[in-house]
C-alpha cells in the first residue's frame, strides 16, 4: 500500500509531537512583540555534582516538558536545567530578549552556542550589575538571531528561594517600551510608598502612638518585601556577597507578620473589644518571632517555604478581627478602610500566587499583583491613620480646652489653701495636703483676729473640678463666719443654706473650731465630719466632737454648738478620711484609724507642722505611692503660746 507524501508528512509529526523524547524548534518572529514561552520549556533536576553544561548536553539526559505556563518549582534543592529551542523566520538579523519575570532568584546562568563556541550570560540577585548582560532590575538575556537561524538555549537555575518564573521573549522595541513602562511604573510606586514612610515616621514622631510606630514599621518591611518582588533589591550590592539577601528576605516576611498583627491589634483596639481574641493574636506574633530563630535550626528552603506558607495567617487574622471590629465598633468608615485594605493584600497575594501556578496570564495586573495590592493596602491603611489622626486631633483640641480648665480650677484650688504662715496669734501651726489628683475636693481656712482664732476644715465629697467648685464657693460662704467668728454653729448653718442650690448632689462635710486666748474657751461645731483630736504632750489621745450631719440639699445638718474649756498645752488636730482610709496597693489594707493614732502619741512632743509633714510621709510609705484614691489633708496648732 503506497501512502501519499502529505499523509505521511501528518502521520510523522503527530509521532513527534506526542513524543518526549523530541522538541521543536518554537518559532519567534520580528512582528511580534512578546510571547509568553513558559510551556514550551524542558526541564531537569540533577544533583549539583552532576550539575556541569558538559553532563547536561549528554544524549541520556531525560528532558521533561515543563507542566505549567510558568516555571514553578517551590522545593527543589538541585539546581534545576531548562531548555528551549528557537527558530527565528525573517529578513534581517534581530536581538530579541529572554525576560524572566521573577527576581527571587540567586542566580540565573544561559549558555547557548554560537558559532560554534559556547557563550555563558549570568543575571539574577547574586550577580553583580557589572556582570550583568544588561543593566535592569530584571533578569533579561540578549539573543541575537540570524534569519531561519536555529539556536538551543539552555539556562541553569540555582536559587536558595523558591523557584517561580514567567518567562517571555520580547523583540527589541517592545522590550525597551517594556523596560520604560516598569520603570515609570515601579519609581511612581516606589515614590509613593517613600512619601508614605516620610508620613508614617511624621505620625510616629508628632503623636508618640504605639499604632503609629507600629504603622511605621509594618510599611517599612512591606516596602523591602516589594523591592524583593519587583528586582529592585539588586541594585543594592554590598561587597562581593550576596547570600544575605537569601536570610533577609523571609526575616522580613515574619517581621511584616509581627507588626502587621501589632498594628491591628492597636488599631482595632481589640483589647478592649476582643481580649480573648487579643489573647490569640499576640499568641501568633510570639510564634513569628520564635520563628525568626528557626533561621539557626532549619535549612534556608525550609525557613523560606514555611514564611511564605505561614504569611497567609495575618492577613486572614486581621480580616477576622476587622470584620468583628465592623459589627461593635461605633466609628464604622474607619474599620471599613481597614478591611479594604487587608482584603486588597490578600487578593494582590492571591492573584500573585494563581499566576505563579499558571492559573491567570502573567499580564501586568497578575504579575505585579502583590505589589499593586501592597499599595492599595497602604492607600487605605494611610486613609484610615488619616481618620485616626483627625480624632487625635480633636481629642488634643478637648484635651487642651480641658487643661485650661484645670490650670484655673488649680488656680482656684491654691486661692483655697491657707497662706503660708507658721504661726496664728503665737501659736504654731502645721498644714499639709495630698490631692488625688491635680484638683482636690478639700479645704482650709485659719482666720486670726486679736485673741480669736478660727480653723475650718472641709471635705467635699469626689474630687476634681466640681467639688473644687462647690470647695471654692464654700470658700466664698465662709464671709459669714468671719463676722460672727464666736458663732461657729450659727455660721455652719447659714454657709449650708448658701450652698443648697450649688451642692446638685454632693455632699459636704466640715468641722469649725473657734478659739478664744483670752477667755481660754474652745468652741466647735461638727457637720457630719471626724473628731477633732486632742493630742497632750505625753500621747495621751482625745476626740472632741459634737452632733451634727453633713452639709448637702436634702437633710438639715441639724448641727449642735459645744463649749469646752481651752488646754495649757498639747495639739489639736483636724484631717480629712483619706488619712485613715489610705489603702496599701499591694494588700489592699487601709491605714486605719489605729495606726493614724499610734503614729501620733509617737509625735506627741514634735510642733505642728513636724506632725503634719511625718503622717503625710507614713501614708505614702504605706501606700506605696504619692496619690491615694482620696485628698489627704492635716491641718494642727499648738496650744502652747510662744513668747
Amino acid at each position: 500500500m503506497k501512502i501519499s507524501q502529505p499523509l505521511f508528512s501528518f502521520f510523522l509529526s503527530v509521532l513527534l509531537l506526542s513524543s518526549p523524547l523530541f522538541s521543536f524548534p518554537l518559532s519567534i518572529e520580528e512582528s511580534k512583540n512578546y510571547r509568553d514561552i513558559g510551556k514550551y520549556f524542558e526541564y531537569v533536576i540533577v544533583p549539583e555534582k552532576d550539575s556541569s553544561l558538559d553532563r547536561i548536553l549528554r544524549e541520556d539526559t531525560l528532558w521533561r516538558p515543563n507542566p505549567k505556563a510558568t516555571i514553578s518549582f517551590p522545593r527543589t534543592k538541585d539546581p534545576l536545567w531548562i531548555k528551549i529551542t528557537l527558530i527565528h523566520y525573517g529578513n534581517l538579523p534581530h536581538t530579541f530578549f529572554l525576560h524572566f519575570s521573577s527576581p527571587v532568584i540567586d542566580v540565573f546562568e544561559l549558555h547557548t552556542q554560537v558559532k560554534g563556541n559556547w557563550i555563558t550570560q549570568v543575571s539574577g540577585e547574586q550577580v553583580l550589575q557589572s556582570n550583568k548582560p544588561i543593566y535592569s532590575h530584571i533578569p533579561a538575556f540578549p539573543i541575537t538571531l540570524s534569519p531561519d537561524e536555529t539556536r538551543t538555549i539552555y539556562v541553569k537555575i540555582f536559587s536558595a528561594n523558591p523557584i517561580f518564573n514567567f518567562v517571555s521573549i520580547y523583540n527589541s522595541r517592545s522590550f525597551i517600551a517594556y523596560s520604560k513602562k516598569q520603570d515609570i511604573f515601579f519609581a511612581a510606586y516606589f515614590g509613593a510608598g517613600f512619601m508614605m514612610f516620610l508620613f508614617s515616621i511624621f505620625l510616629a514622631h508628632t503623636l508618640r502612638y504605639k499604632k503609629f510606630f507600629y504603622y511605621f514599621f509594618y510599611l517599612a518591611t512591606i516596602l523591602l518585601i516589594n523591592s524583593f518582588s519587583t528586582g529592585f533589591m539588586q541594585y543594592i550590592e554590598i561587597g562581593n556577597n550576596h547570600t544575605w539577601k537569601n536570610y533577609l528576605f523571609p526575616i522580613t516576611i515574619y517581621l511584616t507578620s509581627v507588626f502587621g498583627l501589632l498594628f491591628t491589634i492597636e488599631f482595632l483596639e481589640t483589647e478592649k473589644n476582643f481580649p480573648k481574641t487579643t489573647k490569640l493574636t499576640e499568641g501568633f506574633i510570639l510564634l513569628f518571632i520564635t520563628l525568626i530563630f528557626s533561621l539557626f535550626f532549619l535549612e534556608l528552603k525550609n525557613f523560606i517555604q514555611l514564611g511564605l506558607t505561614l504569611v497567609i495567617i495575618p492577613i486572614l487574622l486581621a480580616l477576622t478581627i476587622s470584620t468583628m471590629a465592623f459589627f461593635k465598633s461605633k466609628r464604622k468608615l474607619e474599620v471599613i478602610l481597614f478591611l479594604f485594605a487587608f482584603g486588597s493584600i490578600l487578593i494582590g497575594g492571591a492573584l500573585n500566587t494563581l499566576t505563579v501556578q499558571g492559573w491567570i496570564r502573567p499580564v501586568h495586573l497578575s504579575s505585579y499583583s502583590l505589589p499593586l495590592g501592597s499599595a492599595i493596602e497602604v492607600f487605605f491603611l494611610s486613609m484610615a491613620l488619616v481618620l485616626k489622626v483627625s480624632d487625635y486631633r480633636k481629642a488634643t483640641e478637648e484635651k487642651q480646652e480641658l487643661d485650661l480648665q484645670l490650670k484655673i480650677a488649680q488656680k482656684l484650688q491654691n486661692g483655697l489653701l491657707p497662706q503660708k504662715r507658721s504661726h496664728a496669734n503665737g501659736h504654731a501651726l502645721g498644714f499639709r495636703y495630698s490631692p488625688a489628683s491635680d484638683i482636690g475636693g478639700d479645704f482650709v481656712q485659719i482666720i486670726v483676729k486679736e485673741n480669736e482664732i478660727g480653723l475650718f476644715l472641709c471635705d467635699v465629697s469626689g474630687h476634681g473640678i466640681p467639688a473644687a467648685m462647690i470647695a471654692s464657693m464654700t470658700k466664698v460662704s465662709l464671709q459669714i463666719w468671719d463676722d460672727s467668728l464666736d458663732k461657729p454653729c450659727y455660721a455652719a448653718e447659714r454657709i449650708r443654706l448658701s450652698l443648697l442650690s450649688s451642692l446638685a448632689g454632693h455632699f459636704l462635710s466640715a468641722f469649725f473650731v473657734y478659739i478664744n486666748q483670752k477667755e481660754k474657751i474652745i468652741k466647735i461645731a461638727n457637720a457630719g465630719h471626724h473628731p477633732m483630736i486632742y493630742l497632750d504632750r505625753n500621747g495621751n489621745i482625745e476626740h472632741i466632737t459634737s452632733p451634727g450631719r453633713a452639709m448637702n440639699e436634702y437633710v438639715e445638718s441639724r448641727l449642735i454648738e459645744k463649749t469646752l474649756p481651752l488646754p495649757n498645752s498639747g495639739t489639736l488636730i483636724l484631717y480629712t478620711d483619706g488619712v485613715i482610709e489610705a489603702r496599701n496597693t499591694t494588700h489592699g489594707e487601709l491605714f486605719g484609724e489605729d495606726r493614724f493614732h499610734s503614729l501620733l502619741q509617737t509625735l506627741a512632743k514634735q510642733n505642728p507642722q513636724s506632725i503634719c509633714d511625718q503622717v503625710i510621709t507614713e501614708v505614702e510609705k504605706f501606700q506605696k505611692s504619692k496619690r491615694s484614691d482620696d485628698d489627704v489633708t492635716i491641718l494642727a496648732i499648738s496650744l502652747e503660746k510662744e513668747i
